[in-house]
C-alpha cells in the first residue's frame, strides 16, 4: 500500500494454516452471531477475535479469493507479484504477521536499508543536483509536518528546485493525493514504524494465509443491511443472513458510492464522514525484464527529475523487489486516476518510456511485459486507500461511530496512527472484533459502553507499541 522511500519515511494450502484457528472456525453457521463484510485484513482479524471471544461468524466476500486490497497474483509474470500493499509496516505488538511469516517460513526483506537513485534527464544526478533533492524534501517535510489540519499545498515553500519530485513521492505515491487534497492532520497523524519488510511470496499471500480456515463465503456481495431491529439482516447475492450484530470492513470508496443500502439511511454525520474521508489512489505499473538489471540494486527507489508543476506526471519505480525482475512504477493522485481511466497498453507504455529515458532506449530491447493494477475502477475498491480531506481529519471519529451497537465498521481508515496499511487495517478489525464480543455479552472485554468508546479511541488516536 504506500511506499516510502527510505530517507523520508507462494501461496499456502489450507493444511499448512489452518491448524492456526479452533475447529470451530472450519464451520460454516447457518445463523451466526456476526456477519463480517469484507475478506481483507480487517475482516479476516475481525472474524478471528469474534471466533477467541466464543461467538459464531460468518465473513462474505464479493471478491472470489480473500485478502482484499493484499493481493497477490502470480499468473501475470509467472513469480508472486503483489498488486495491492507490498510493505508489511506497524507497530512492535498486535499485529501477528511477521511471526507468521517466519512460522511458515517467508522471506522477509528489511527494506530500511533502501536506496533511492535520482536521475536527471538520462544520468545519474550531480552531487549538487543531489543535495538540491534532499533539500527539497527536508523543507517540504518540515513544513507539512507541523501541528494542524490545513492543505499541505498550504505550506509549501515558494520555487524550490525540485519540489514537484518531492511532491510526488510525498503525496501521491505515498498518501495517494497531490498536495491540494493532502489532509497535514493525516499525515501528522502516523505512528511509527517498528518494522519494514518487503514478503518475498507476497504480503497479499501471507494476508490469504492468515485467513485460511474461517468460515468465508467468497463470491458473495453485501447489498443492503437492515439495522432497524433488534438485530441485523444483511441481504447479499446469495439470500438473507440474520446475525446480532455486523462489521462493515469495505472501503469508503464502495461506502460513498452507495453499494449497501442502509435501512434505515446512516445518519448525516456518518454519511459526510464517509465523503470527508475518501479514497485516494496509488496504481502500479509493473515492468517485467529479462534479468538485465542496468546497474540498478534490489529493492530500491529510482526517480528522476520533472518540471516543477504539479500534478506532477510522475512515474517513479522499485526496483527488482526481493530479487525479482520487475521493476515496479508508482502512479498516484490525480494523474494516476487520469492514467487509470486510459488503456493499460497506454500506461505500461508511458512507464516503459520514463525507464528508457534514464536508461537508455536498449533497455526496451529486455522489456519481456507489463501490466497496470486496477484498483481506481475496481467496484470492490474504488480506490487505493482512504485520504481525509484537508480540515476534514477529525473525520475518521465519526466514521469509526457504530450504528445502534449492531453495525459497527472496521478496515484502514479507521485505524488510527496506522491507516491506509494492511496492518492498520487488522489492528482495526481485532479492536472492533473485541467489541463486538463485548456488547453481545462476550468474555474478556470491557463491559460499559464508556469502555468500549474508550477502547475504539485508543485505536483512533495511535496507542502504538515501541
Amino acid at each position: 500500500m504506500k511506499p516510502v522511500p527510505p530517507s523520508r519515511r507462494g501461496f499456502l494450502a489450507g493444511a499448512a494454516s489452518a491448524v492456526l484457528l479452533p475447529s470451530i472456525a472450519r464451520t460454516q453457521p447457518t445463523a451466526p452471531d456476526v456477519v463480517v463484510i469484507g475478506a481483507g485484513a480487517a475482516g479476516i482479524a475481525a472474524a478471528r477475535r469474534v471466533i477467541a471471544g466464543g461467538k459464531t461468524v460468518v465473513v462474505i466476500e464479493a471478491s472470489d479469493r480473500i485478502g482484499g486490497r493484499a493481493y497477490t497474483e502470480s499468473e501475470t509474470f509467472g513469480l508472486p507479484f503483489d498488486q495491492g500493499c507490498s510493505w508489511l509496516q506497524g507497530p512492535r505488538s498486535g499485529v501477528p504477521h511477521v511471526d507468521l511469516a517466519e512460522e511458515l517460513g517467508f522471506g522477509l526483506v528489511n527494506h530500511n536499508s533502501a536506496n533511492d537513485a535520482f536521475y536527471v534527464g538520462d544520468r545519474p544526478a550531480t552531487r549538487s543536483e543531489q543535495a538540491a533533492y534532499d533539500r527539497a524534501f527536508e523543507e517540504i517535510n518540515s513544513r507539512v509536518y507541523r501541528p494542524g489540519d490545513v492543505a499541505a499545498a498550504s505550506r509549501l515553500p515558494a520555487d524550490l528546485k525540485y519540489s514537484a519530485v518531492a511532491q510526488s513521492w510525498i503525496g501521491p505515491m505515498d498518501f495517494g493525493v497531490d498536495f491540494a487534497n493532502l489532509s497535514t492532520g493525516d499525515m501528522n497523524s502516523y505512528g511509527s514504524y517498528a518494522y519494514n519488510y518487503l514478503v518475498r511470496e507476497g504480503l497479499g499471500t501471507l494476508v490469504a494465509a492468515h485467513g485460511q480456515g474461517l468460515p468465508i463465503r467468497t463470491g458473495v456481495a453485501a447489498t443492503a443491511i437492515d439495522w432497524s431491529g433488534d438485530g441485523v439482516r444483511v441481504e447479499t447475492t446469495d439470500g438473507t443472513i440474520t446475525a446480532q450484530a455486523c462489521i462493515v470492513t469495505v472501503s469508503t470508496g464502495v461506502l460513498g458510492a452507495g453499494a449497501i443500502k442502509f435501512t434505515p439511511d446512516m445518519p448525516v454525520a456518518k454519511q459526510d464522514a464517509i465523503a470527508d474521508v475518501p479514497m485516494g489512489l496509488l496504481a502500479k505499473i509493473a515492468l517485467q525484464f529479462d534479468g538485465e538489471r542496468f546497474g540498478l540494486r534490489d529493492n530500491d527507489f529510482l526517480t528522476y527529475a520533472v518540471p516543477n508543476q504539479v500534478p506532477a506526471e510522475a512515474c517513479y519505480f522499485l526496483t527488482w523487489p526481493t530479487g525479482f525482475d520487475i521493476a515496479v512504477g508508482y502512479v498516484g493522485g490525480q494523474f494516476g486516476w487520469d492514467l487509470s481511466n486510459g488503456s493499460e497498453a497506454d500506461a505500461v507504455d508511458f512507464a516503459l518510456g520514463k525507464f528508457a529515458n534514464m536508461m537508455g532506449s536498449n533497455s526496451r530491447n529486455h522489456f519481456v511485459k507489463g501490466m497496470m493494477t486496477d484498483w481506481a475502477t475496481n467496484p470492490l475498491t474504488l480506490g487505493a486507500y482512504s485520504a481525509a480531506e484537508p480540515g476534514r481529519f477529525e473525520a475518521r471519529k465519526t466514521l469509526a461511530e457504530p450504528l445502534g451497537d449492531r453495525v459497527f465498521f472496521a478496515g484502514e481508515a479507521v485505524a488510527g496512527r496506522y491507516k491506509a496499511l494492511m496492518s492498520g487495517a487488522h489492528l482495526s478489525g481485532h479492536a472492533i472484533g473485541g467489541e463486538v464480543v463485548d456488547v453481545l455479552g462476550g468474555p474478556g472485554v470491557c463491559s460499559s459502553c464508556e469502555a468500549r468508546a474508550e477502547q475504539r479511541q485508543r485505536i483512533l488516536e495511535a496507542v502504538e507499541d515501541d
